[in-house]
């Protein structure tokens, strides 16, 4: 029998023999969530809510129970920042040195420059910091049929336990609706608790960095309130200058008392905790009277809370359900499904994972996109300062919005780039002297590129803007929303395309020269720096966001002058190169060596999303990428996936793109089996390393081998993993305003409903030898059919479904 159902049963038999009245039910286990038997023993395996917002992660301690309370925008600053280094004034000389293939000597320039100007060290960006904790005391007892859990569709993290024959329990949800945390703790009895708002906990040797970042921090108790407030040392205009936060305790019956700066509240019939957090931009004006007042203002039940959050996490959630067949291991508890994985993963723990890496990034998604640890953070000093790593890791965090069919998440990417455009200008202007604007690769508080030195030289990097445009010009062509695309889309690209024409040289050839170039944190293996000259990415990048810019711009009226530069450009950009081994060079000229031993898969960047058409009219250059995969293979198979996933994830995208459904699969399994924390959280490392990369690309990878999709040409399983005999997946959508209602295969074939925005005649491409097609339509809308090719063309009427049965 069911271990829930158990519980229940036994539950009620005790309260009829004790004479309990039973006002509290066991929580039900998640149809789409999980299940865990013990409380986090450190943050990174907490159980996570979030709203966009704010982020909780509750560790579920019966009797001391922490909530580590996080805002996305509680960056601690570190230092004010420096404007960019004045590196334009000596470009000439960086050019120069890279002719000559003095690599080390061109990369010393920047930081010289940087020691000119008063920056003294290597600068990081601002780092990604708890708020607060909500302290929760209970009474000790004994603990018995303990559990905690998160339910995907509600955003709820809870625990429950008996104890002394009283079930206790204690759920929490980040409201979306509303704007705040709500916790709730009830029972079948009365419960008591004492509560307060507490600095997280700093160790020893990080009290001179902290005293030195904040420059107080005040808590309060009384009138039903618990507030924490933190002001920073280092201010400037348009940063926080510190943050507050306010909870409300509304205690149903007990006694209630203070003791400093904790509520104490005794035999309630329950406590509900409402909490805000909110940044303060003046300290001059406190927030906390005006947060008190808002959260007056509600005054309403934990479940009419919940109802209203859950109608817009749920709807996001929802919109995609991925079935792979149930398996034994759907119903193991996390950590029992963990440890599973690592022997032998199953499509099973595959779904189980599906929803709860989607769980993460939704959660983490509204005020910013997902920064490197989602919106959650346990630590004053996160990895590489949790922020935006734009050179790879924030665009496979939002990789799966657009296929997941929750576009309107992915404008928290677009409005994160918009605040910072000012930024990317002066990036432009100083660094390279042009106009444009560029992306750095390590943003937080501010988009000014300062991260630097001669090993990592992310000063010289140009692709981000480009390449933050092709995501965003991606958005349009899943929704066919005009309106954003010539309103934030285009302009921001438009801005990415002019850096081009001022940075873009002409080579002897006649070809642009790329100089200086970088293809993210690799070194060529017969050079001693990271900088070079044509690196393929940089190649790849501009000609995506040209081609882009030009087709945008037809459609948002932008001056033919224009677009007539846009087009000649392209016609001078250099030509890959395919390296002795067969595989796509990662540097265009022949004198850098390729290095496969590599985390990151730049020179695969035309492959990531549609693949660009100079590959898909080039048998040669196809055959050369996956080459290329093939020989990166080699560094991950010997590490079991090894480190930095959203490299593993963006090589399973290009497999997926390519139809190696083995290698596709095979990155499936490894993600699967190491990448998952004990609370289906996810790491950056093969097994350790919280970090929330690979949450976005574990969905999106899946996604691409049931369907690969641009305007006009939708793919049908290009990259089945060969262990998924059945399955299916509904609510997909696809490029061209399509969403796939629901496809199911067998291994006898497949049945897929379609549905478009718009009417439109679409090339469909089905997997295998076809011996049959049918469809449930007009047969007017098939147009043509090709069997033997695994092709047919139909014709889609807008809103009108459509459903074909094909037979193998």
């Amino acid at each position: 029998m069911h271990r829930r159902i158990l519980s229940n049963i036994c539950l009620g038999f005790l309260f009829a023999i004790t004479g309990v009245t039973a006002v509290a039910q066991s929580f039900e286990e998640p149809g789409h969530g999980f299940v865990s038997w013990k409380p986090a023993p450190n943050w990174e395996s907490a159980l996570l809510s979030g709203n966009g917002t704010m982020g909780a992660m509750v560790f579920g301690d019966p009797h001391q129970e922490t909530v580590v309370v996080n805002h996305a925008l509680h960056y601690l600053p570190n230092w004010v920042p420096l404007q960019p280094i004045n590196q334009a004034s000596r470009l000439d000389e960086i050019r120069s040195l890279i002719a000559e293939g003095k690599y080390r000597k061109a990369a010393e320039v920047p930081v010289d420059q940087s020691m000119k100007e008063g920056y003294g060290e290597k600068k990081w960006i601002d780092p990604y910091v708890p708020f607060c904790n909500i302290d929760v005391q209970m009474p000790a007892g004994n603990v018995e049929d303990y559990s905690r859990m998160v339910d995907f569709e509600t955003g709820e993290a809870k625990v429950e336990w008996l104890q002394n024959g009283n079930l206790i329990q204690r759920s929490l949800f980040v409201s979306r609706a509303d704007s705040l945390l709500v916790m709730r703790i009830s029972g079948s009895d009365k419960v008591s608790a004492s509560l307060s708002l507490r600095r997280h906990p700093v160790a020893w040797d990080q009290w001179e960095y902290i005293n030195s970042a904040i420059q107080s921090v005040e808590t309060s108790a009384g009138d039903g309130f618990l507030t924490y407030s933190t002001q920073f040392n280092r201010k400037w205009e348009g940063n926080p200058e510190g943050f507050e936060g306010v909870a409300r305790v509304i205690s149903s019956g007990g006694e209630v008392s203070y003791q400093g700066d904790r509520m104490n509240i005794k035999n309630a019939d329950e406590i509900l905790v409402l909490m805000r957090v909110v940044p303060n931009y003046n300290f001059e004006k406190s927030l906390i009277d005006d947060l008190k007042l808002s959260l007056k203002a509600i005054d309403s039940g934990y479940e009419r809370l919940l109802s209203v959050h859950k109608n817009i996490h749920g709807d996001l959630f929802n919109r995609v359900e991925l079935d792979l067949a149930n398996g034994d291991e759907s119903g193991l508890q996390s950590e029992a499904l963990v440890m599973k994985a690592r022997e032998k993963t199953s499509p099973a723990i595959i779904e189980k994972q599906f929803d709860a890496a989607r769980y993460n990034i939704i959660s983490s998604t509204g005020t910013n996109p997902p920064n490197l640890q989602g919106i959650w953070s346990g630590t004053w000093t996160p990895p590489w300062s949790s922020g935006f790593t734009h050179d790879g890791n924030v665009e496979v965090a939002v990789s799966a919005l657009l296929p997941a069919n929750t576009p309107e998440l992915l404008k928290a990417y677009m409005d994160y780039h918009e605040r910072m455009l000012p930024y990317y200008r002066d990036n432009a202007s100083r660094l390279f002297g042009t106009r444009g604007i560029v992306v750095p690769a390590h943003s937080s508080t501010h988009g000014w590129n300062i991260h630097f030195d001669d090993e990592w030289t992310l000063s010289l990097w140009t692709g981000g803007a480009g390449w933050a445009s092709g995501i965003l010009y991606d958005y349009f062509l899943y929704t066919g929303d005009r309106e954003y695309l010539k309103e934030h889309i285009y302009p921001f690209m438009r801005e990415a395309a002019w850096f081009y024409e001022d940075f873009l040289i002409e080579g002897a050839d006649g070809k642009y020269v790329f100089t200086p170039s970088y293809s993210p944190e690799n070194t060529p293996s017969n050079s001693n720096a990271q900088v070079t000259v044509d690196a393929t990415m940089d190649v790849m990048v501009a000609k995506e966001l040209l081609r882009n810019s030009i087709e945008a711009g037809r459609l948002v009226g932008e001056k033919k002058k224009q677009l007539v530069r846009w087009e000649k450009m392209l016609t001078r950009m250099p030509d890959y190169r395919v390296n002795e081994d067969g595989a796509l060079a990662e540097w265009i000229p022949e004198k850098f060596e390729d290095n496969y031993k590599h985390r990151h898969v730049s020179h695969l960047y035309a492959l990531y999303e549609i693949i660009a058409p100079e590959f898909t009219n080039s048998p040669e250059l196809m055959a050369a990428a996956r080459e290329a995969v093939e020989r990166r293979m080699v560094h991950r198979r010997n590490e079991n996936g090894g480190e930095m996933a959203f490299g593993l994830a963006q090589m399973g995208m290009i497999a997926a793109n390519l139809e190696n459904s083995e290698i596709a699969g095979e990155i499936i399994n490894w993600i699967s089996r190491y990448y998952f924390t004990p609370s289906l959280g996810t790491y950056h490392n093969s097994g350790n390393l919280f970090n929330m990369d690979v949450s976005g690309g574990f969905p999106a990878v899946i996604m691409r081998t049931l369907a690969y999709s641009e305007p006009g040409l939708v793919k049908l399983l290009p990259a089945l993993p060969k262990d998924w005999k059945t399955g299916s997946i509904e609510g997909m959508a696809l490029r061209g305003q399509i969403t796939i209602d629901r496809l199911s295969w067998t291994e006898k074939g497949l049945e897929v409903t379609l549905t478009s925005g718009k009417d439109q005649d679409v090339m469909i491409e089905l997997p295998g030898e076809v011996s049959s097609v049918e469809t449930e339509a007009n047969t007017s809308s098939i147009k043509s059919k090709k069997l033997r090719e695994g092709m047919m063309e139909v014709s889609l009427k807008e809103r009108a479904p459509i459903t074909i049965r094909v037979t193998y």
